[in-house]
């Protein structure tokens, strides 16, 4: 029975849309099942109103080790403590209220000059000695992500290397059990070492405020490691991958771009359709049931795993018209899920959207004459990865 299941992930036909599949196969039953590579049998949720509903549900439980989690994306590392995106309530709720302090929208709005200022000094490394042409990814994308969440969390940028290299070995679904484990141990170190240091020599970093207020929290050492890492990780690597992937549509939408280039006021929006348009959660958020629940008219039992398509939700036609059309004028844009839903929903949302509105808008001011030096069939798109994106991006100007 389990063989004749669709298998998952599937593939896509166009490197900038979520496979075609599961518009298909959602149209047969809104809520279907697929097979994993680790063997898993899980339901696939595709339809915004049905992943609205998962995402508010608290039978669907985001803990790896509840029965029937699917182990597709999680593998074998089980949740560090503190890693409150893999926490249910109240626990997640006690762990989550410890950061978001940090992260209202007037602190967001602060950090512009400082990304700015990042920005600014990338940008005159990548055109320096007169060169024309860079790899945006590696130059511009990957620092630009880290170098922000690094000043903001209070993590030595020169330590940046050992991080990035270990989370993407940690998110690469082709990576063995055993370099899994590895890679997170190691890095699960590395913030061991960093939280003690805070605790030992406090700081006036986010890093640093959470170790000084980790007492009214009732957090121990163990669940601050967890945070911190959850913190810098989910801070670093989606920033990263939106910054590459959003530059590629741009490039794509050629009409669009011009009218970016000639109007900021026009950036919050386009950074709302890029967020809507990519969902860049590429692997889908995991969740088991703890009891019986219908989803979609589809009777989910208890112990069943499900994956909630983010970015199959976010080109629901009965949501968005033309869905698998990008347009920087969409109405309704603001109703997308790209950062979830319900009391999992990012707790950065405001960073990201701060920081992207202020990548695109300074990228594309320095450097107008910005285009891609490959086209988009010849990029390397980062199809194993739990997060989507491009692994490389040749320009010129």
């Amino acid at each position: 029975m389990t063989a004749l299941l669709p298998e998952f992930p599937m593939p896509r036909e166009y490197p900038l849309d979520p496979p075609p599949q599961y518009r298909a196969l959602s149209a047969e039953r809104s809520v279907f099942q697929v097979r994993t590579p680790r063997g898993d049998t899980a339901w696939v949720v595709t339809r915004h109103e049905d992943v609205r509903a998962v995402l508010t549900h608290r039978a669907f439980s985001s803990d790896p080790r509840t029965p029937g989690f699917p182990t597709y994306v999680t593998g074998d590392v089980p949740p560090p403590a503190g890693f409150f995106m893999q926490a249910d309530p109240p626990e997640h709720g006690r762990l989550r209220r410890t950061v978001t302090r940090e992260f209202l929208i007037n602190q967001m709005e602060a950090l512009r000059p400082t990304m700015r200022r990042i920005l600014d000094d990338l940008v005159d490394r990548m055109s320096a000695d007169g060169r024309r042409e860079a790899d945006l990814v590696r130059e511009f994308a990957l620092p630009m992500a880290a170098m922000t969440i690094c000043e903001i969390l209070g993590v030595p940028f020169e330590d940046h290397v050992l991080f990035v290299t270990l989370t993407d070995t940690v998110l690469d679904r082709t990576s063995t059990p055993e370099q899994a484990v590895q890679a997170a141990t190691e890095l699960m170190g590395y913030f061991d070492r960093l939280v003690t240091a805070k605790e030992q020599q406090p700081t006036e970093d986010l890093f640093g405020r959470m170790v000084a207020r980790s007492a009214e929290g009732g957090l121990n050492h163990e669940e601050l490691v967890g945070m911190a890492a959850l913190l810098l990780l989910a801070g670093y690597d989606t920033m990263a991958q939106m910054i590459g992937i959003g530059t590629v549509t741009l490039f794509e939408h050629p009409d669009q771009l011009g009218e970016l280039k000639k109007s900021a006021d026009l950036l919050p929006a386009a950074v709302e359709e890029l967020l809507r348009y990519l969902s860049i959660n590429h692997a889908g958020l995991p969740r088991a049931a703890t009891e019986d629940v219908v989803v979609g008219g589809q009777q989910i039992r208890a112990g069943d795993g499900v994956l909630v398509m983010l970015n199959a939700a976010n080109r629901d036609e009965t949501m968005f018209e033309n869905a698998d059309t990008f347009d920087i004028h969409r109405v309704n844009t603001g109703k997308h899920l790209a950062f979830g839903h319900g009391f999992h929903k990012c707790v950065g949302a405001t960073l990201a959207r701060v920081e992207l509105t202020e990548v695109f808008g300074g990228l594309f001011q320095r450097l107008p004459g910005l285009r891609p030096a490959k086209p988009l069939q010849e990029l390397p798109f980062r199809h194993d990865m739990v997060l989507y994106g491009v692994r490389a991006l040749p320009v010129t100007w």
